[in-house]
């Protein structure tokens, strides 16, 4: 078998690490680049790992995020992008550092994932080769150094770990762990960029039924869909409540314009009309000869497949007639690679486009080369699957080779030419780091007037505040960015004329506030906290829980009865994050049991694992 030719596990190690270091050689050099996202990408690094360093396991609202008023960014947006720095910070690194670390961690886990998925059907050197091309990838690099799409880096990174774990659940019907490890991949897939997670699971859905083959079916099948199922379950804590919350902001920003539809962003236009237009965005215009390369990459590998069935038909086979598990292996997984990618494709054109205008979800992808999220592992997969599936002929070999090697050339060769696009500013992203660094929670800038600073922030000659994504504000705040005042910690709702009255606030610490507040009228009297109302903030006044409010703007606000009274308000999570961890805690115990239920499930074999 192709797969079991001796491997040098360092010699492979030392060819990954040396591709991560010449595609990160550009940041190790300048430092982190100036992108789409680099605004938002500093802000939640310096908020993330001063709240977890704080003492918050999982900071779903940012604390320091406009101006002070705090924002349920990471009740939405996936943690995984912000997790990944927390190791690199804790080492010593400073926040830059820690992202630039991050970014070497996600092309390590893609090279290594990629390797893996590629040795199912090749011998070592070659699927090492591959993967080292693979890696270099223009729409992966594209997000890197130009859009800094983080999250959808880290998706990127751990879909070849989902397509392997889902290959090793197929072939190995004895062993619990390839199950596991799919709910594993899964998991950090949902952890990693919502898009992305939509996309792939379309994509993926069919892979157990075109590879698992049809004996046994219902083992290889339903293994695949468990795995999916318990990856999605013990990420319940973060997805569950990133869907059902959604009504809490306004999510709807997300398509705020026509620019930010797929069916308005399209690679290719016209061909219904049989008029092809490429896009001429600014942007993704930049990614037409990659799309043009990956539909000449589709061309040649259909061509190929069709005139191999028209050979079998006739009797003939351009592969080998005794082909073994591998070469099976690499048959299947190159009609799968192959119509995934086409898939993927032609979302990016009119042809298929009309389903943007049906389906919600598809819609707030944003972009159609979202798409490239899959294609960016699923054309080096068929490639790789082509060049197993005609190995075990000797005669297309060095053709194969060849051809393979000219294509993956020009991809990486498009791959470098983006990274040398790439802009840096390091003075602009040290000043950051250096105010942000400086401040102190829950203190913001009082002295005005101020300029904006890294697209969206302020800076003031006392300080630096920030401002975070629109789509995930709270749907009732509806306070202008930057604010027209600077409000205190707390103040009561409009006059209240008794000298006698008094607010002190106690303690202001990252999801907690506690304070007294002396209401010496006869009604109730409202207390406004700097603070913008969300559904997760609870109140309890001398230890009793009490329904928050929210005023105009959409502050929080407590109701004081008369007298003296110690409020506490508490970031406790909402309804959905609650169910959301139940579930995760039911979805870890079945993984616990995992032979059990697949025992109870009729999934167990005693069937000789396939080489896989």
């Amino acid at each position: 078998m192709l797969k079991r030719l001796h491997q040098p596990g360092g010699l492979i190690g030392i060819a990954l690490l040396a591709g991560v270091l010449a595609l990160l050689w550009p940041m190790l050099q300048r430092g982190y680049p100036i992108t789409h996202s680099t605004h938002f990408n500093l802000n939640w690094a310096f908020q993330y790992q001063r709240q977890f360093f704080g003492g918050q396991f999982y900071p779903r609202w940012l604390e320091y995020s406009n101006f002070g008023y705090g924002n349920p960014t990471f009740a939405f947006y996936p943690p995984l992008c912000m997790v990944a720095t927390l190791p690199f910070r804790a080492l010593g690194l400073d926040m830059l550092g820690s992202l630039v670390a991050s970014m070497g961690l996600a092309m390590a886990v893609l090279g290594l994932g990629l390797y893996l998925l590629l040795r199912q059907v090749l011998p070592w050197a070659l699927a090492l080769v591959l993967a080292l091309l693979s890696m270099a990838g223009p729409y992966w690099l594209v997000d890197i150094y130009q859009r800094g799409a983080i999250g959808e880096v880290w998706a990127i990174a751990v879909s070849p770990w989902v397509f392997w774990a889902s290959l090793q659940t197929i072939c190995r019907l004895q062993a619990l762990w390839p199950v596991a490890a799919l709910a594993l991949s899964y998991g950090l897939l949902a952890l990693s960029h919502l898009p992305t997670l939509l996309v792939l699971t379309l994509i993926w859905l069919p892979l157990p039924w075109v590879v698992g083959g049809r004996d046994p079916f219902w083992p290889r099948v339903g293994r695949c869909y468990l795995g999916f199922g318990l990856g999605l379950g013990w990420t319940a804590f973060y997805l569950l409540p990133a869907f059902w919350d959604q009504r809490h902001v306004q999510v709807d920003f997300v398509n705020f314009a026509d620019e930010y539809t797929p069916h308005h962003r399209l690679m290719v236009s016209g061909l219904m009309q049989l008029q092809p237009r490429w896009t001429e965005h600014w942007f993704e215009s930049n990614l037409v000869g990659y799309w043009v390369w990956m539909a000449a990459v589709l061309g040649g590998v259909g061509i190929l497949v069709f005139l191999e069935w028209l050979a079998r038909r006739s009797g003939r086979s351009f592969s080998c007639q005794e082909s073994g598990a591998a070469e099976s292996l690499a048959r299947a997984t190159l009609l799968y690679s192959l119509g995934a990618s086409l898939v993927a494709l032609l979302m990016m054109t009119d042809l298929l486009a009309w389903l943007y205008e049906w389906v919600l979800p598809l819609r707030r992808i944003q972009f159609s080369w979202r798409w490239m999220a899959v294609t960016a592992v699923t054309v080096p997969w068929l490639v790789g699957s082509l060049a197993g599936w005609g190995w075990g002929h000797k005669r297309w070999r060095l053709p194969l080779l060849v051809g393979l090697g000219l294509a993956m050339a020009v991809q990486t060769w498009q791959g470098l030419q983006l990274v040398s696009k790439a802009g840096f500013d390091p003075p602009l992203v040290q000043t950051f780091q250096e105010l942000a660094a400086a401040k102190q929670f829950p203190n913001e800038p009082q002295e005005r007037p101020g300029i904006a600073f890294l697209h969206m922030h302020w800076r003031f000659p006392d300080g630096l505040a920030l401002v975070d994504a629109l789509e995930y504000r709270p749907r009732q705040a509806t306070l202008p960015m930057p604010p027209p005042q600077v409000d205190p910690l707390l103040q009561w709702q409009g006059e209240v004329e008794d000298p006698a009255a008094r607010l002190q606030a106690e303690e202001w610490r990252y999801g907690y506030r506690r304070f007294r507040a002396l209401n010496p009228t006869g009604q109730e009297q409202a207390v406004v906290l700097r603070t913008f109302y969300y559904p997760a903030w609870r109140v309890q006044i001398d230890g009793r829980f009490r329904a928050a409010e929210y005023n105009e703007p959409g502050l929080l606000q407590v109701r004081i009865p008369p007298g003296e009274h110690r409020v506490e308000v508490r970031y406790l999570g909402t309804a959905a994050d609650w169910l959301g961890w139940i579930l995760t805690g039911v979805a870890g115990v079945l993984l616990v049991e995992l032979r059990r239920l697949l025992r109870l499930l009729g999934l167990r074999t005693t069937e000789e694992a396939t080489p896989c």
